[in-house]
């Protein structure tokens, strides 16, 4: 089912407005800024302490690109950073050439992407991105080599907040193409975890049902010759429709693509308890916060989906170093993602 997004869905009276803008700013990040998190638990805000000979962490982002979906534009306008803790000094990003990022994404390893969600400004994708992998690294496997990948998307505050949501709900369509064009550059033989936040797991999501052949508003894939990577997701407060995995529905190949999938889920979460306000098109409850409904209508897909409930652990927040600080599930979480991963000597 394809959202349809409209203006005059909104206006049907100043009052009804008024509630609605409100809503929306629980559903598109005012209150899930990731810099105003109660909980900050020095484990996600210390410098990462991973050793350059074993990790990579590198950004890549789509921010130049807009919502340009071809193989050229990514190919030549994919800004690509990595991450480099010098043997004296501060670790700093250093800018690298695309060609060199594929040579590097030549060698198959453990490989985590980390998608950001909405409002999220150019640089604050960086400090995000590395607490994750400090969530990662506190909480994963010892011993198993990573390469971190920040996927950054063009999220920065657009002012009025119906208008942002309409936007980047949009821009989250050729968000989710150029994801999964990226992800079709990996080997076969690379194990891939994705971990996808909010409007993230909306790109996340929308990336799986483009590699299993499906199409996103007229947006599809060029088949890959070869095999694509196996993939290890979680859907984290995922900001789109409860129904939308769902056989012959708008995301409805996703799951088909995907070893496992962890869905998380909160119903006390705002901006998940708030969604339907936030689409025109009536009760439609997040997935986020409703999990998925029928999900015996995927048959034997159904077993490849684990649902978390972070109600209690995380309670009236859609912060995202929030859900991070909820310790035992995020080590499940962690754990599950780097199921297929090898320790150093394994």
């Amino acid at each position: 089912m394809i959202p349809a997004i409209g203006k005059t869905d909104c206006v049907a009276s100043s009052n009804t407005c008024c509630t609605i803008v409100a809503l929306l700013c629980a559903v598109i990040g005012t209150i899930g800024n990731n810099q105003q998190a109660q909980a900050k638990p020095a484990l996600l805000f210390a410098k990462p302490q991973q050793a350059t000979a074993v990790d990579e962490i590198l950004l890549l982002s789509t921010r130049s690109i807009g919502t340009v979906c071809d193989d050229e534009t990514m190919k030549h306008r994919l800004q690509c950073e990595r991450y480099h803790i010098a043997p004296k000094g501060n670790p700093g990003w250093v800018s690298e050439d695309w060609n060199d990022i594929l040579t590097t994404l030549g060698t198959p390893r453990q490989t985590v992407i980390y998608i950001h969600g909405n409002r999220i400004a150019r640089g604050e994708d960086r400090s995000s991105g590395l607490r994750v992998y400090r969530s990662l690294r506190a909480q994963g496997q010892p011993g198993v080599p990573i390469r971190f990948i920040i996927w950054s998307w063009p999220s920065s505050t657009i002012p009025g907040p119906l208008k942002d949501y309409q936007v980047k709900a949009n821009r989250t369509r050729p968000a989710g193409w150029q994801l999964a064009w990226f992800l079709n550059q990996l080997p076969a033989e690379t194990n891939v975890s994705i971990f996808g936040y909010s409007y993230g797991a909306r790109i996340a999501s929308g990336a799986m049902h483009l590699l299993g052949g499906g199409s996103l508003g007229g947006l599809k894939l060029e088949p890959k010759p070869s095999e694509h990577p196996s993939f290890r997701v979680a859907l984290i407060a995922a900001a789109f429709d409860a129904d939308w995995l769902q056989p012959g529905h708008y995301h409805g190949q996703a799951v088909s693509q995907v070893k496992r999938l962890l869905l998380v889920t909160n119903h006390l979460d705002p901006a998940m308890r708030f969604f339907h306000f936030s689409n025109g098109r009536g009760r439609v409850h997040a997935l986020g916060r409703a999990g998925l409904p029928n999900s015996q209508s995927l048959g034997q897909l159904a077993k490849r989906i684990q649902p978390i409930n972070m109600s209690r652990s995380v309670g009236r927040s859609h912060v995202l170093n929030d859900y991070l600080a909820a310790t035992p599930s995020m080590r499940l979480i962690w754990r599950n993602l780097l199921a297929d991963a090898s320790p150093v000597g394994g």
